[in-house]
């Protein structure tokens, strides 16, 4: 992949993390599930969700690092300039109180978010924080659902347990996003079990 191509990804990837992250919260059916864990910190700590965030994704950051993911720029350029898109698009997302557009809202973020993880994965520039922890885990022979299911399963739980917000599309997230990751990597000829070769693509 040039240079030119992984860029256009990565900001790709940042941007439907913009839309996706928002969607899912004017959805309000349930947050993903790192942010139940951000919420529950910061429910617990008394302090900011923006601080929060941070200091759960240098845990995340580390752990993934530790189990032998790779770190780049983009973890943490991503961290700054994520939150402020978020921002722009929940100024600007209209809260709903009927189900059926809370629906369309919740399964579009859902699909964007999914393709915004596939994206950054395959620029290895640096991932998100879930993501880095994921290939780790994949990194130590793990198959990609199941990776993901824990990258996403842990935060729930730490999360739920003290305190912080969930619902039903909490759940839905944990579950469905792992499936959604692999189709979406295969659909992008990239294979994560393959990063320590050159190439990192799966054989054509």
């Amino acid at each position: 992949m040039s240079p030119t191509a992984r860029i256009a990804r990565l900001l790709s990837s940042w941007a439907g993390i913009g839309i996706g992250v928002p969607m899912l919260i004017r959805a309000a059916i349930g947050v993903a599930p790192f942010d139940v864990l951000n919420t529950g910190v910061a429910h617990r700590l008394d302090i900011s969700l923006g601080l929060c965030f941070i200091l759960n994704a240098v845990v995340f950051y580390g752990a993934g690092r530790l189990l032998g993911a790779r770190l780049g720029w983009a973890c943490v350029v991503g961290t700054i300039v994520i939150g402020p898109m978020v921002n722009f698009w929940l100024a600007r997302l209209p809260t709903h109180h009927a189900m059926v557009p809370r629906l369309l809202l919740y399964a579009g973020g859902i699909a964007i978010i999914a393709v915004a993880i596939c994206l950054v994965i395959t620029t290895e520039l640096g991932a998100g924080p879930s993501e880095v922890f994921m290939l780790g885990l994949i990194h130590r022979g793990m198959p990609i659902v199941a990776a993901r299911w824990i990258s996403d399963g842990l935060p729930l739980v730490i999360g739920a347990v003290i305190g912080g917000a969930i619902g039903v599309g909490t759940l839905v997230f944990a579950v469905v996003m792992g499936p959604l990751v692999k189709l979406g990597l295969r659909a992008l000829h990239y294979d994560p079990t393959k990063r320590n070769e050159p190439a990192h693509r799966t054989p054509t």
